[in-house]
């Protein structure tokens, strides 16, 4: 079995599955920066290209959702722990928040979510005393009215540049239409998941979700939707207005079209509409669901007696240890896309090629199955971590210092 798994005694299945699910949330990332297209304007609506389009907004989804599940680190069942800790979590958002400046300042076309991450860690604070079926509730809530309130607010008001408001309102991951995921993240991350019982429930939830998500406003978009948008578009010498339609489906910016409220019914990819928020919430519950008894699988390589089960186990595990590091692997992708750029002049604006997603996807698997052998944590793991503690207990010493005085 891959040393990664190996050298945590303590980790079980349930931590395979959820590292396999933030390992398929960073190749849904890669389809996205290094990978083809997922839509190509033409006549009418354009070509979809439905094996890459899946991958966009519901990756960068489940990254926020495994958020989540990571504020419940620490936690231990049965205690009065409550987690994320203030001061720590504080001190980690400001850390992920200098990472995402510096990946920023590397000048890829790559939109850096860090700096978001940071946000919603802040944001979450108030809600980290709640059980799992009130921050469920919260959630859901919040799936419903945030999509609202920031069409309500961008249609009202329009600040650009301004960096709180495009963290929360109009940005490309705003706070309004993603902190959803993070509170269904936390709540999640909560249940046990090695339970059977608690798989079924995600899974069962997670295709009611996509079903609604989906299914339902698919059904609205097909007969009544697309026309009323469209009738509000005005078409243009270059463009038809049901080109205009798809291209505005497909902008791909965190938020709706303030044209028409008719937006949160459309189920675009990554435009925070109802659809889409309510839609990737299913599809983060689901994945998990599956991912989870496929994780099991991984500790078939200890002991197995045929080569097979051993063989499954491996690639598993192996698959796994990208997800056991999934920022450092983030980080990675940014530089080696800046460094490429800078060394080749290759941009990486646009759509690439096949073999350019395979090279990456590769890369950081055989990266991360390596480091993994020989260390318990990513580097940049390990070098957050660090920080962090150190932070933390130079502020104690500080603060009991000054009491004593």
């Amino acid at each position: 079995m891959s040393a990664a798994i190996v050298r945590r005694p303590h980790s079980t299945a349930r931590l395979v599955g959820l590292d396999l699910f933030r390992a398929v949330a960073v190749f849904g990332m890669l389809v996205a920066h290094v990978g083809p297209a997922a839509w190509t304007p033409g006549d009418g609506f354009g070509t979809v290209h439905a094996e890459w389009e899946i991958f966009h907004s519901r990756m960068p989804a489940m990254f926020a959702f495994a958020a989540g599940l990571s504020l419940n680190l620490g936690r231990r069942r049965g205690t009065d722990v409550v987690q994320p800790a203030v001061l720590s979590t504080v001190i980690r958002a400001a850390l992920l928040a200098v990472c995402g400046v510096a990946l920023t300042l590397l000048g890829t076309p790559v939109v850096v979510i860090l700096g978001y991450f940071a946000v919603w860690f802040i944001l979450i604070l108030p809600f980290r005393r709640l059980g799992v079926r009130a921050l469920i509730v919260v959630a859901g809530m919040w799936a419903v009215v945030g999509p609202l309130v920031s069409f309500a607010a961008r249609r009202t008001v329009d600040l650009p540049g301004n960096p709180l408001w495009s963290s929360l309102v109009a940005g490309d991951y705003p706070a309004l239409t993603w902190m959803p995921f993070v509170l269904a993240g936390l709540a999640v991350g909560r249940l046990n998941l090695s339970s059977t019982r608690v798989r079924v429930g995600l899974a069962v939830a997670g295709a009611v979700l996509v079903g609604v998500g989906y299914g339902l406003s698919a059904m609205v978009l097909t007969r009544v939707v697309t026309a009323r948008i469209v009738e509000t578009l005005t078409p243009t010498a270059e463009m038809t207005a049901v080109q205009e339609f798809a291209r505005l489906f497909f902008k791909e910016r965190g938020v709706t079209d303030t044209g028409t409220w008719l937006w949160l019914l459309v189920p675009a990819p990554h435009s925070g509409s109802w659809a889409d928020v309510i839609g990737c919430l299913g599809v983060c519950a689901l994945i998990l669901a599956v991912l989870l008894p496929i994780g099991d699988a991984a500790l078939w390589a200890d002991g197995a007696r045929t080569r097979t089960k051993k063989g499954v186990g491996v690639v598993l595990a192996s698959i796994a240890t990208l997800g056991a590091m999934v920022l450092s692997g983030y980080a990675a992708h940014i530089v080696l896309m800046a460094i490429i750029t800078a060394t080749t002049g290759h941009s990486f604006r646009g759509a690439q090629s096949v073999l350019m997603l395979a090279a990456f996807t590769a890369g950081l698997l055989l990266f991360s199955s390596l480091w993994m052998r020989r260390f318990p944590q990513g580097p940049l793991e390990w070098l957050l971590s660090r920080a962090s503690s150190l932070i933390e207990r130079t502020g104690r010493r500080v603060s009991a210092g000054s009491w004593r005085r």
